[in-house]
């Protein structure tokens, strides 16, 4: 390695520890064995290629320069870029948190074959392609059921319920695990042409849908091969939501300026 320099005595920076090996200085301030070699990572230059390097660390001076002079000049100041700055290292660490965590207690096979079974069991035997209709609120779903059921208790052949041309909006082949818990029954035993006991609430969050079965069939699950990865990174997310939900919980936050005081500031002119 090229350039090195004792760090007893160097000035330490924030993102700096004394126990990095400083390369250079710039006007005072370091540039760290360890920003080199962060640069050499996302580059992909390798420990032998020393004239890549060399490059990098030129690179990393003239950061360096600029910076200083935007401190010197009072730029680094401006509450936009603080925020900015303040932002960025805040994400960072989060990144790094989250990468070690994972590290120190990894999803493990028996996680995923455990969520796997679980999965199966909750999706059913049947998949259902679903006609449905919406409606603003849940009375007025409620009334088309019980108005729907009616029919088809009269009606010679109830599968012609629901299936107006051009009324409602038919679903791609979904299983039981992806409607309300309260329908999984009735699903079990239902029939084509059957209309939901119960509206289902709309994805989009607004309104609720009267569904009527359009088509059943056999539900073949997937190999547990194929959606491992899947299955793992959705433990992954849970187990990290689950930690910043506990974090937040755990958290001493003082209110330092109430939210109307708050956006006046915002809004004042400077």
């Amino acid at each position: 390695m090229v350039l090195l320099v004792g760090c007893e005595s160097q000035p330490v920076a924030p993102w700096s520890s004394e126990d990095d090996v400083v390369l250079v200085e710039v006007d005072g301030q370091p540039i760290s064995l360890p920003m080199l070699e962060f640069m050499m990572a996302n580059r992909g230059v390798g420990e032998d290629d020393h004239e890549a390097m060399r490059g990098l660390l030129d690179e990393l001076i003239r950061l360096r320069v600029v910076a200083n002079a935007a401190e010197a000049e009072g730029v680094g100041q401006e509450p936009k870029l603080r925020a900015e700055r303040a932002i960025r290292d805040l994400e960072a660490l989060q990144i790094a948190y989250f990468t070690d965590v994972y590290e120190r207690y990894p999803v493990t096979e028996a996680q995923i074959q455990e969520t796997y079974e679980r999965q199966i069991e909750r999706s059913g035997q049947w998949q259902f392609r679903l006609r449905t209709v919406r409606y603003e609120d849940q009375g007025q779903a409620l009334l088309a059921i019980v108005e729907r059921a009616e029919a088809v208790s009269g009606a010679e052949t109830a599968p012609a319920i629901g299936r107006t041309e051009g009324e409602g909006m038919v679903t791609p082949w979904i299983d039981r695990s992806q409607l309300p818990e309260r329908l999984w029954s009735e699903l079990d035993e239902a029939k084509p042409g059957q209309v939901l006991s119960l509206p289902i609430p709309a994805p989009t969050g607004s309104g609720w849908l009267v569904g009527t079965i359009e088509e059943i069939r056999a539900l073949s699950p997937p190999p547990l091969s194929e959606v491992q990865e899947g299955i793992a990174r959705s433990l992954v997310r849970q187990r990290l939501e689950a930690l910043v939900d506990d974090l937040y919980e755990a958290a001493e936050i003082v209110p330092m300026l109430p939210l109307d005081d708050a956006e006046a500031a915002h809004q004042a002119p400077e």
